[in-house]
């Protein structure tokens, strides 16, 4: 049951029971010994909803930090990926590494193990989150959007109202988890206009298929112009997105897709690409598609404002991405691991209990370490894409980017383009901005 406003505060609140939301709450148990309560506005979490994501070396650090068992739960419901490949749409590889090309040298092979990326349904990674939230004992309560947050004057606490007009609750210190269109997010920066429409949007499905040739696989069509990703999330299960440039937005056609509908769309869609010569072995998952969503894409920079007295920002509501090099899950999940190690150096008292004194100045180094880091992770990200969609959009730049590729691939074993993401260590990073963090490096 929520709090009454009777009753005593909320020590930590979060808003929203995304990765973010469910990440923090986990690592603030972990660290602080403090149970945060969730509020999410959705009824509860279905199973086989929404596509796929890739989850990397640096996200993985933070669940490991977490609780290593934890870490393996989700390896468990994910798929390697191993390979990394860049294709032309009839098929024809332009080059392809080694996933483990993403890690720094000196590694050694258990730690690759741990932390090698996989491929995995949103759903099942949303489950195994929850479900180590719920074996903490960390209350979330469905159905409770956030509308409004306020300050008190009297005491500094933070009153939250809800959508359902129920009792309002307090809390110490609340976390904004509650994504692109958050409520939190205006008690720091007023009304925003919602993030941008990118121009692109994207037809994603999940097919019950293995993939012919092991590893992510990145198609780029002159003919259709348009790019593509594909990866396994299982051993018979594929994830395809699409992208397509969309110059007119048409918001009221994105969302999830009826049966029927996903079927005439992918038919259809599965027809054009064959006319224009693509590979059988990419058109096979529109042939045996199930769940599929079409979306327009959005952005916006990272806010220059992430926190403001008792309230904070993560994930999304912080920094919406675009998908390109993988990373918007990631940053959601590094935010969650820096912030909870911030307040554990500075808002744990001398009685061990928690003490929301301090928080204010764990934001203040949570803000200076996240927003220049997200800034260029997710700059990197709108970059790749745009090499993705030009090598379609003209073959002249095609043979060029090509060429490009192979030659990284060579002398990198990857795109260096990935390396500030995947390689990030955000224990390393701490001690090199907190000098009260000591931790080992994870």
């Amino acid at each position: 049951m929520a709090q009454q406003n009777n009753e005593e505060p909320i020590k930590i609140l979060i808003s929203g029971a995304g990765m973010a939301g469910l990440t923090l709450a986990l690592a603030i148990k972990k660290n602080l010994n403090v149970t945060a309560e969730v509020y999410e506005q959705a009824p509860g979490f279905g199973d086989g909803v929404g596509g796929g994501i890739g989850m990397y070396p640096n996200g993985l650090r933070v669940i490991r930090d977490i609780d290593p068992a934890l870490l393996q739960s989700i390896r468990d419901v994910g798929y390697p990926f191993i390979y990394r490949r860049w294709m032309r749409h009839d098929g024809v590889e332009v080059a392809c590494a080694q996933e483990d090309g993403l890690f720094e040298k000196g590694m050694d092979g258990k730690e690759k193990e741990e932390l090698q990326s996989i491929g995995i349904r949103r759903w099942k990674l949303q489950k195994a989150l929850y479900d180590a939230a719920v074996a903490a004992g960390i209350p979330v309560h469905f159905g409770k959007r956030i509308e409004k947050v306020t300050v008190r004057e009297e005491d500094g606490l933070v009153e939250c109202k809800f959508a359902d007009d129920s009792a309002p609750c307090l809390a110490k210190v609340v976390f904004g988890a509650d994504g692109v269109k958050s409520k939190i997010r205006e008690s720091i920066v007023g009304t925003s206009k919602d993030p941008e429409y990118t121009g692109v949007s994207c037809l994603m499905g999940v097919a019950e298929m293995p993939r012919p040739v092991r590893g992510i696989c990145f198609p780029s069509s002159s003919t259709t112009k348009c790019h593509m990703c594909t990866y396994p999330t299982g051993d018979n299960e594929t994830v395809f997105q699409i992208y397509f440039p969309t110059p007119r937005e048409n918001p009221d056609s994105w969302g999830l897709l009826s049966e029927e509908e996903g079927r005439k769309e992918c038919s259809e869609l599965a027809v054009r690409l064959r006319s224009d010569g693509w590979d059988e072995a990419l058109i096979a998952p529109l042939d045996k598609a199930s769940t599929v969503l079409r979306v327009g894409l959005r952005a916006r920079d990272p806010l220059e404002e992430w926190v403001s007295g008792p309230i904070a920002l993560l994930g999304d509501a912080a920094h919406p991405p675009v998908p390109y090099i993988g990373q918007g899950a990631q940053m959601a999940i590094e935010d969650a691991g820096i912030a909870a190690h911030l307040m554990k150096d500075y808002c744990i008292g001398k009685d061990g209990e928690f003490d929301a004194k301090g928080f204010p100045k764990a934001m203040e180094i949570y803000q200076l370490m996240r927003i220049n880091r997200t800034r260029q992770v997710l700059g990197l990200s709108k970059g790749l894409g745009k090499t993705q969609q030009d090598r379609a959009d003209s073959w002249l730049y095609n043979i060029y980017r090509e060429w490009q590729i192979r030659l990284q691939v060579l002398f990198y074993k990857t795109l260096p383009c990935m390396f500030p993401g995947a390689r990030y260590n955000f224990l390393e990073d701490l001690k090199a901005n907190s000098p009260e963090t000591e931790v080992a490096a994870a």
